[in-house]
């Protein structure tokens, strides 16, 4: 019979000559700065995925999984090549997300870096993949992989809109976000983190929708959102407890992630980015 403790060491021997687990991010690009990845491809407009398995949640029906590697594509072919946030911003690893923040205030932060707010098409590409998966890391959803499965906390909107400190404590008591890159699997093919969950995204509106700006990617009491879950229902100003940003930048042409004037200003702030929780 094998002695427990010898058996627990030589399992613990052999672990360590096992090969470190692949990691999901391609690395940088000599096109982009090195915090932000080269999301390239071509994008299609619309996308269909067969369902397999549906759950009705009050009175809707959100899909959880998907029948793997069936994708239907249609519309207009967009070739597609920008440089992208690896996080959500202040895209730093190990950061809190920004929330309450609008598409206007995005705009404004990304073009102070040198940046601008990414195109609906471009979030939708770096999310996909070239497999045209409906979620950012697969055809199954799961609540494991992603800050996408927290239960959802009533919100009083009165307080959002009251004074600063008013809103900023419900804000602190309805945080459920995650620091940026916590959870490795939670990364898209290009190596983008936290595309589903966590906070929602907003982008610029692809041509035809009522408003500028829309958000992608659900939040993390939404594990159902996928790639294509546009929320385009809010006008520029709008801002919630859990609405925050990425930015892309042309390839080659990208400035360097943080300008003189964005280190000043959080220099200002003793270090830290402004309307964090």
């Amino acid at each position: 019979m094998i002695d427990p403790l010898l058996g627990l060491g030589a399992l613990a021997i052999a672990m360590l000559g096992l090969p470190a687990a692949p990691s999901l991010d391609p690395g940088p690009s000599p096109a982009c700065p090195a915090d932000m990845r080269l999301v390239t491809g071509t994008h299609r407009d619309e996308v269909q995925h067969v369902c397999v398995e549906p759950a009705k949640s009050g009175k809707a029906t959100h899909c959880f999984a998907y029948w793997e590697d069936i994708t239907a594509e249609e519309g207009p072919a967009t070739e597609i090549s920008v440089c992208m946030d690896q996080f959500e911003a202040p895209n730093q690893r190990g950061a809190k997300p920004l929330v309450m923040q609008s598409f206007e205030t995005a705009t404004a932060w990304c073009a102070a870096r040198g940046k601008r707010v990414c195109a609906e098409q471009e979030w939708e590409l770096a999310c996909e993949g070239p497999e045209r998966r409906p979620l950012a890391y697969g055809w199954r959803v799961d609540k494991a992989v992603c800050n996408s499965g927290k239960a959802w906390r009533p919100v009083d909107e009165r307080k959002l809109g009251a004074s600063v400190e008013v809103a900023q404590r419900e804000v602190e008591r309805l945080w459920q976000g995650a620091p940026s890159g916590s959870h490795p699997g939670c990364a898209s093919t290009f190596g983008i983190f936290d595309m589903m969950g966590n906070v929602e995204e907003w982008v610029a509106s692809r041509r035809g929708r009522r408003w500028p700006g829309a958000l992608m990617g659900g939040f993390w009491a939404k594990p159902w959102t996928g790639c294509r879950g546009t929320n385009d229902a809010h006008e520029p100003k709008f801002v919630f407890y859990e609405t925050g940003f990425r930015c892309c930048a042309d390839p080659r042409s990208a400035l360097p992630s943080r300008g003189a004037a964005a280190r000043e200003e959080d220099e200002e702030r003793g270090g830290r980015p402004a309307s964090g929780p």
